[in-house]
Parts: C-alpha cells; sequence; structure tokens
C-alpha cells in the first residue's frame, strides 16, 4: 500500500473520523471561550481580575478527574464512559447560555471541565486502540492537525458572534449531543474490559508510570505546554504593548502559528518513517526554543511573523510524537490509564505556565519571559538524549 492509499485508509475509517469529531468538540472548550471572556464582564456583573476563572475552574476540574475517567476507560470500556462524558459536556456548555450569574457560570463550566478532559484524552487513547505503526503516527498527525486548525478559526469565529451577545458562542456546545448518537451508533472498538482485580490494575498502571520512559514522555508532554500557553498569553502582549498594533494582529498571528502547526502534523506519517521519536522530540524543541528566542528579539511585526512559523513547525513536529510514543508504551488494557497521566500533564503545564512567566515579567521585562522560555526548551531536548544515550530508552 502506497503512502496516498495509507492516508486515504486513514482518513476513510470510520471510526477515525467519529474520534476526530471528539477531539474537535474538546478542543473548543477552551479556545472558543478565551476571546469572549471581555464581553462577559458586564452582563454577568463581575471584573476582569475575576473573569479568568471562567478558564481556571474548566482546567483545574479538567486536571483533577482525567485520572479517573481513564482508569474507568480502561476498566468498564471506552464508549461506556466516553458517551456520559460527551452529553455531560454539552448540556452544561449549552446551559452557560441559559444563566446570567458568575457563580451558576463558574459551576457550569466546571462539569464542562469533567466532560471535556475525559474526551481529550480518550480521544487519544482511542487512536493508539484504533491503529498501530506508521499508520498511528500518521493518525496522530491528522488529530493534531484538527486540533491546531480549530485553534485558528475558532476564536475568530466566537469573537465575532459574540459581539451580536456574549451567550451565542455557547449553543455550539448542544452538538456535543447528536455526536455523542453518532459515537453510541458507529463507533466499533473492542471493549476490552479488565479482567483483573482493581489493586492488580493500579500496580501495573504505577509500574508503567515509574518506567524512565513514561516519565520522560510525561515530562517533555508538561513542558510543551507551558511554553505553548507562555507563548499564547505573552506573544499578544509583545503585540500590542511592544510593537503598539491592535488586537486584530494578536489574533492573526495566533492563527498563522496554529495554521503552520496543523500543515506539519499532517506530515506525521512521512516524519516518522524518516526520522526516530527522540529525533523528532529533538528538532521539535530545538524549532520552539529558537523561535522564543527569535521573539524575544523581534522589533517589527514582519520579523515576528516568521519567528510564529518556526515555533508551529516546531510544535507541530513534537506535539503528535509524543502522543504517538505514549500511546505505545503499554497495551489497551492498561492504555486510557497511562494516557491520562500524559494528559494530566497538558493540564497542569496549562495552569503554571501564565503564573510562571508572570512572575518572570514582574522582576524583569517581556524580552526575558521569551529568553526564559527559550532555555527552558533545553530541559526536554536534555532529557531526550540523557534517555536515548545514557538509557537507551527512546
Amino acid at each position: 500500500m502506497n503512502e496516498e492509499q495509507e492516508n486515504a485508509r486513514i482518513l476513510g475509517d470510520v471510526n477515525f473520523r467519529v474520534v476526530l469529531g471528539i477531539v474537535v468538540m474538546a478542543v473548543i472548550g477552551g479556545s472558543l471561550v478565551a476571546p469572549i471572556l471581555p464581553s462577559m464582564i458586564k452582563p454577568l456583573g463581575t471584573t476582569e481580575e475575576m473573569i479568568g476563572l471562567v478558564m481556571s475552574v474548566y482546567t483545574f476540574a479538567a486536571l483533577i478527574t482525567t485520572p479517573v475517567t481513564g482508569v474507568l476507560a480502561d476498566r468498564y470500556g471506552r464508549k461506556r464512559v466516553l458517551i456520559p462524558l460527551m452529553i455531560l459536556y454539552g448540556i452544561t456548555g449549552f446551559s452557560i447560555s441559559l444563566v446570567d450569574e458568575f457563580y451558576e457560570v463558574l459551576v457550569l463550566r466546571v462539569f464542562q471541565g469533567i466532560g471535556g478532559s475525559g474526551m481529550m484524552s480518550l480521544g487519544v487513547t482511542l487512536v493508539g486502540d484504533i491503529f498501530s505503526g506508521r499508520s498511528r503516527a500518521q493518525a496522530m498527525g491528522y488529530r493534531s492537525s484538527s486540533q491546531s486548525f480549530v485553534n485558528a478559526g475558532i476564536p475568530f469565529i466566537s469573537g465575532t458572534v459574540a459581539t451580536i451577545a456574549w451567550f451565542y458562542p455557547f449553543y455550539i456546545y448542544i452538538l456535543s449531543l447528536p455526536l455523542a448518537l453518532i459515537t453510541y451508533k458507529y463507533l466499533n472498538v473492542e471493549e476490552r474490559r479488565s479482567q483483573t482485580t482493581l489493586h492488580t490494575y493500579f500496580r501495573s498502571i504505577f509500574t508503567v508510570m515509574r518506567y524512565k520512559k513514561t516519565l520522560w514522555v510525561y515530562i517533555a508532554n508538561l513542558f510543551i505546554f507551558i511554553l505553548l500557553y507562555g507563548l499564547i498569553v505573552y506573544v499578544p502582549i509583545c503585540i500590542v504593548k511592544k510593537l503598539e498594533l491592535s488586537t486584530v494582529y494578536t489574533g492573526l498571528t495566533l492563527s498563522v502559528g496554529s495554521a503552520v502547526a496543523a500543515i506539519t502534523a499532517t506530515q506525521a506519517g512521512k516524519l516518522y518513517y524518516r526520522f526516530l521519536n527522540h529525533q523528532l522530540v529533538i528538532m521539535g524543541f530545538a524549532l520552539c526554543g529558537i523561535a522564543l528566542l527569535m521573539i524575544s528579539f523581534t522589533q517589527s511585526y514582519i520579523f515576528l511573523i516568521p519567528s510564529i512559523i518556526v515555533w508551529g513547525t516546531g510544535f507541530g513536529t513534537v506535539f503528535p510524537a509524543l502522543n504517538t510514543i505514549v500511546t505505545q508504551l503499554v497495551s489497551s488494557q492498561l492504555r486510557a490509564g497511562v494516557v491520562s497521566g500524559f494528559t494530566t500533564m497538558t493540564y497542569i503545564g496549562q495552569t503554571i505556565s501564565p503564573p510562571l512567566f508572570g512572575m518572570i515579567l514582574s522582576f524583569s521585562s517581556l524580552e526575558y519571559v521569551f529568553i526564559t522560555g527559550s532555555i527552558l526548551s533545553l530541559v526536554p531536548i536534555l532529557l531526550t538524549v540523557v534517555m536515548r544515550y545514557v538509557y537507551h530508552q527512546t
């Protein structure tokens, strides 16, 4: 089977199409809401200092519950856990459009975060269940690509719709309900329920999580999201404060980065064939680090765009590679549990990144925020080198 036929087979797989729908729906849990936060302040009677909680409670709920959903999916089957989470996600997300008190929005976002985190984690798990080898790497690339394309487009759509009324964008979450029905009807995966005792299961999970290779991929995933959210938060500040441009340019810049990452991720199958896992991780983080260093020196928007292109290339290289590696660590009986730990690192990175770089900014300047990010990119690179050439485990 040649490359074009293989790609067509992956994209034509009904199970994979359903998984892409689940991933896209889960991704907009954050990217749809972030652009409309300013428009929610006055109608909900809150403040600029407090409105960020709409994002924080979602991420925190996801951080706490992701490991639980992974265990349940391994114990009782993917669909039995996934479909209720999709229904919870859709109902709570849509219900935000029906309330007018800030605390009610926060409560609903907590429950939506529980649903969204499980959808995201099980999306990765299912790709690992459905495919293997190079096909798995290519499928992970397409999954990452769809995620990046959504992140490139949905903020603009959401922000535009919110100019009519702040709550209109939340209507889109109701689509999770028909998607749950489609998942129930068309997702056909072997539900290998664990036959071991809960004690044996957890012992196996914790054994795998102590593997050097598992710790390596967990830490690498943590760092890529620390760097990503540093870029997402502080590049717009650089554009508005340093370059003195409007927020139109911030949206355009982040969309360019997401689009480049998406295009790069579509080549994951080719990269998997040509390079080893550790090489992809090193190349990806190196490009991300170079991009952040370039941004620290930027004095004009014309110079900023090439930096963002370099970033998108790096992120589009490393993120599918890490997703592929984590699904290769164990068999399907433990995969959801191990992947849930991997996804938890995503949420930890998202949570600690803004205050970490904010602390750097409070003691220095914006340039040093990006220089610090560039230096931090060396940590997973060095860790990968150690794993490869000292422990021979990549």
